[in-house]
């Protein structure tokens, strides 16, 4: 093979071995130092915005009742798992794949980083279904397929099935911080997006063991 057949041949093979990491991108140091357990910096301070509520998201407000709330029987949907306070979170960061391990209720998400398109299968669930994908050492991720629930605890800021959400995780300087920045799309219940952020830390304990016994979170919120 003369050296010039040889140079047409290997440009092309070279140019597909760069194209290939695109799906499935390798973890690098930068990304790997999401890899830990994480806590909420201080509680409280990531309400969303629900200044564009509809008349029907208001309604479903103002007929919350605590009573036949799902949280009584240890269902926690996906909302008010990644903003409820005083709880950690695990991730762990491959290479096709981001999981997230919430000790609440022991809640895990999958993030696929090896998909551009979701299933039109998939069944709706309390988590959804979440393709992600790297921007730099951003870590963008788009949740669809979601069952109908709750942002915040108590009857805050409801959703639709038809909801998706978008989370940017960004770690600050010498891993520090991770900034949680998310948008929620929902337009039956909202004619904007619905935004908030959360700052976390590194954790100093593991995830531990969660103990969740049917109705006595309620009990606990009375009075």
């Amino acid at each position: 093979m003369g050296t010039q057949a040889f140079d047409s041949w290997l440009v092309p093979v070279l140019a597909l071995l760069v194209a290939l990491p695109v799906y499935g991108q390798e973890p690098r140091p930068g990304r790997d130092e999401m890899t830990g357990v994480w806590i909420r910096a201080s509680s409280g301070v990531d309400r969303p915005d629900i200044s564009h509520i509809t008349a029907a998201g208001q309604a479903v407000m103002d007929a919350y009742d605590h009573a036949t709330d799902n949280i009584l029987r240890c269902l926690i949907d996906w909302g008010r798992v990644i903003t409820v306070s005083g709880f950690p979170m695990e991730m762990i960061v491959s290479q096709n794949q981001v999981t997230i391990l919430y000790e609440y209720n022991h809640t895990v998400r999958r993030v696929f980083l090896d998909q551009t398109e979701f299933p039109t299968d998939y069944p709706p669930s309390l988590v959804g279904y979440s393709i992600g994908h790297w921007e730099g050492d951003t870590l963008v991720v788009e949740t669809r397929n979601l069952l109908p629930g709750w942002i915040n605890m108590e009857g805050v800021a409801p959703y639709t099935g038809a909801a998706v959400a978008t989370e940017r995780f960004t770690l600050g300087p010498e891993r520090q911080t991770l900034t949680v920045e998310r948008t929620l799309t929902d337009p039956e219940y909202y004619s904007g997006p619905v935004t908030w952020t959360t700052e976390y830390v590194p954790a100093q304990h593991p995830i531990y063991p969660y103990d969740c016994t049917i109705g006595s979170f309620g009990s606990s919120l009375e009075g």
